[in-house]
């Protein structure tokens, strides 16, 4: 009998370190370098790598994996797993707890030189074909826009795929990551088909998110806790440093 209760106890143990485990799924963008991508089926880029960091340190399993971002919306809501490197927006502060910012993106335009138009605000885009990533929000200025038809708004699975219709004058403009976007005319050499607009279409920090129904609010502020360690012991810059010049 006492070989069966201890038996039972290990087993439950193992049950609960299993489903712990499972709970700390987080799920990235297969298609935003540097920040995040999928790299010959793993998840890669800032986010992966600045992810997992933070578990290390706070001692905890988590695994993070690459989908199409719609997917990675659905998981999220669904309570499949968490999300990293998510904007905030009012309808998903509804739907999810977030830890403290993991990251600012600054989002710009990028134009098209033969259709160059000058950039101050949200209202210079109208009548506009303007690509984004399918199913982002930009911010609460542009999302709203977006959604009065303010400019037409062609969604792509990817950057890359948006500037390549960019560099055809197939689009006007693109939203992109200041530092996706300029490494992508860098690496594609389209310097002499596009132009950056100075003026940011937003900056907006990014996330870490789960589900209100997973109740992960607890680890949350743990997670917080790590990450301030790290902003202050240097390895959180040592990290963007070292994903940033690759």
């Amino acid at each position: 009998m006492k070989k069966q209760v201890i038996f039972g106890f290990a087993l439950l143990c193992l049950t609960m370190s299993h489903a712990y485990a499972q709970d700390l799924m987080i799920a990235v963008d297969n298609a935003n370098p540097p920040f995040m991508y999928n790299d010959g089926g793993k998840a890669a880029g800032l986010y992966p790598e600045m992810l997992t960091a933070v578990f290390s340190k706070m001692g905890v399993p988590g695994k993070v994996s690459a989908y199409p971002w719609k997917r990675v919306l659905k998981m999220g809501k669904d309570g499949d797993a968490g999300i990293g490197g998510i904007y905030k927006n009012p309808d998903r502060l509804k739907i999810f707890d977030y830890s403290d910012p993991i990251f600012s993106e600054r989002l710009v335009l990028f134009i098209n030189k033969d259709k160059a138009f000058e950039y101050s605000g949200i209202n210079d885009l109208s009548g506009k074909k303007v690509g984004i990533l399918l199913g982002w929000s930009y911010g609460t200025n542009f999302d709203e826009a977006k959604k009065q038809k303010a400019f037409t708004a062609e969604e792509g699975k990817s950057d890359e795929a948006n500037f390549k219709k960019l560099s055809q004058g197939w689009l006007d403009c693109v939203v992109a990551i200041e530092l996706a976007g300029q490494k992508l005319i860098a690496q594609k050499s389209l310097q002499d088909k596009i132009t950056m607009a100075e003026t940011p279409v937003a900056i907006n920090d990014t996330y870490l998110v789960f589900a209100k129904t997973l109740d992960k609010k607890s680890f949350l502020t743990q997670f917080n806790t790590a990450l301030a360690g790290m902003k202050d012991d240097g390895s959180y810059d040592g990290i963007i440093k070292g994903v940033i010049s690759n």
